[in-house]
């Protein structure tokens, strides 16, 4: 695939394909940024790019405290816990069918487990396309 994102980068932007980002995700977000400054400026580049690294989410995101939650915890427990999921089973089962990822990365395991808050203190939990939850210590 690297090969393809070389022949994107000279069939539509102007870089010099020797100075492109070594980690091709690198390469996909400028390359994105690239064709969205062409056609729409630099200011709508740095916006749409704002706008994927925070998940496509506009504003901030709802916010799930950790602290009622008891440590080891599997995943699906915490997808049921934050209201993402309307049970365990249901959790566990999106978890398998792929609907479920960490900060932007896909979790396969259905058993995954975690040792205690500070794994998932910060990170962004989602289910599907549109359901977001900001894994936090606080209340």
């Amino acid at each position: 695939h690297d090969s393809l994102l070389a022949n994107y980068f000279e069939l539509l932007t102007d870089l010099p394909l020797d100075e492109l980002p070594e980690n091709p995700r690198d390469c996909q977000k400028l390359l994105a940024w690239e064709i969205i400054r062409q056609y729409h400026g630099v200011e709508a580049a740095d916006e749409a790019q704002k706008s994927a690294e925070s998940g496509g989410q506009k504003g901030n995101l709802p916010e799930f405290s950790l602290i009622g939650v008891e440590f080891p915890a599997k995943l699906f427990h915490i997808l049921n816990l934050s209201n993402l999921c309307k049970s365990s089973s249901e959790g566990k089962r999106k978890i398998k069918e792929g609907g479920v990822k960490i900060d932007g990365e896909r979790v396969t395991d259905s058993d995954i487990t975690f040792g205690q808050p500070s794994e998932l203190q910060g990170r962004v939990l989602q289910l599907g396309k549109n359901k977001f939850v900001r894994l936090v210590l606080g209340e």
